[in-house]
């Protein structure tokens, strides 16, 4: 059910650190001190997605920019859903090609990533990058192109199959997707609807029948029953931990979603009133993305990025197999366990060493470690093994 948690130091620092990177020990007493709702407030203050494309550097410094960001950020829920939309959404510069095509990509998640569903289907829809990522910006009448249609349910709303393992869509449906969205493509760097190139045709798409395009589509799937459950599956798998669709907390989820119109955000409010969000299933549960790993060693170390050498972080999120702007492919990053493979075990290892070593004018980011230990006089005299306790 869903319900205020009690107000513990353990549910608090739960909470805080879901909805973030990192919690400090003075976020936390505030949070205790201010109650539920005050916090919750606070957790859901919208963020600015800061930054131009870099001249430089190409896409690292793309990526050092975007992790700077993040590390300095004051609502770190915004950044943390905005990779959950990067992953979900996954488009990647290695096809569309265009650095600005993608970082206007990201802002468009960022600008849509607490709103209606819909909105953000719709804004996707007309993205640049995606209409070059998914070849909608060449689907026209007469020659359908397939791939943004198939993907728009199979990974974007519905999914491949309910909670009962029925399909829930078919072959047709994908056909008839891909004429609605014929004609919908860019001109000078932007969305543009090609009329003469638009298949004007009656479609039947999921059972209704008419002169449909691309926007009557979005509207059948967002609010079709097994979209209104797979995002909120989704959403709290990935702030609570792995559920599948037949969950029973799905159930009370999905309703948060059909009454509010598929609000991301009354979701997301769900998700953290929820008992199983702290329940102790749930604690402990996430294996930590690479970037939620390096943002969160980054602020709890209190670093501060050198945004002259940020680019050069971009070599270690490739390392860790996270590499922003850039996921593998329309099915985006493999999350959870498959992060600590061997290799990813080490890579983690050889990044928290260049986070601690970074002592060099050119390293990526600078911090004092003696500022981790509280007042000088405490601490001169203590061996190394005291050192380590007190940090």
């Amino acid at each position: 059910g869903i319900l205020a948690p009690s107000w513990t130091v353990e549910n608090v620092a739960h909470l805080m650190r879901r909805a973030g990177f990192y919690v400090t020990q003075k976020e936390l007493d505030k949070a205790l001190q201010q109650g539920l709702s005050k916090t919750l407030e606070r957790i859901f203050k919208p963020g600015k997605f800061k930054g131009k494309v870099a001249k430089k550097h190409g896409l690292s410094g793309m990526q050092g920019d975007w992790l700077a960001n993040m590390v300095k950020s004051k609502s770190q829920l915004h950044d943390r859903l905005v990779l959950f939309w990067h992953d979900h959404f996954a488009t990647a510069l290695h096809k569309v090609g265009d650095r600005e095509y993608m970082f206007n990509h990201v802002k468009m998640l960022h600008e849509h990533a607490y709103g209606k569903f819909e909105d953000m289907l719709l804004a996707v829809a007309r993205d640049p990058a995606m209409l070059v990522w998914l070849d909608n910006k060449t689907n026209e009448a007469g020659s359908p192109n397939e791939n943004f249609a198939r993907e728009l349910m199979e990974v974007f709303s519905t999914g491949v199959l309910d909670k009962d393992g029925n399909p829930n869509y078919t072959e047709t449906d994908v056909e008839e997707i891909a004429r609605c969205f014929t004609g919908w493509s860019i001109k000078d760097d932007e969305f543009f609807f090609k009329a003469n190139k638009h298949d004007d045709g009656i479609k039947t798409v999921k059972g209704v029948t008419g002169n449909l395009d691309g926007t009557d589509v979005i509207e059948i799937l967002y609010m079709d029953p097994a979209t209104s459950r797979r995002i909120p599956q989704k959403l709290f798998s990935f702030f609570g931990y792995p559920i599948d669709l037949n969950h029973p907390i799905c159930d009370d989820l999905q309703a948060v979603y059909v009454n509010t119109d598929g609000d991301i955000k009354a979701v997301l409010e769900a998700i953290f009133l929820h008992d199983a969000f702290y329940s102790p299933e749930a604690k402990g549960a996430l294996v930590k993305g690479p970037i939620e790993f390096l943002v969160g060693s980054l602020r709890m170390v209190g670093a501060k990025v050198n945004k002259k050498y940020a680019y050069k972080m971009g070599d270690w999120i490739g390392d860790l197999g996270q590499s922003l702007y850039n996921p593998p492919s329309v099915f985006g990053w493999d999350e959870g366990l498959p992060w600590v493979s061997t290799s990813g075990m080490l890579a983690r290892a050889e990044v928290a060493h260049r986070v601690a070593d970074a002592r060099d004018k050119k390293a990526p980011l600078k911090y004092k470690p003696d500022k981790l230990m509280g007042k000088k006089g405490d601490w001169q005299d203590m061996d190394a093994p005291a050192v380590v306790d007190r940090i």
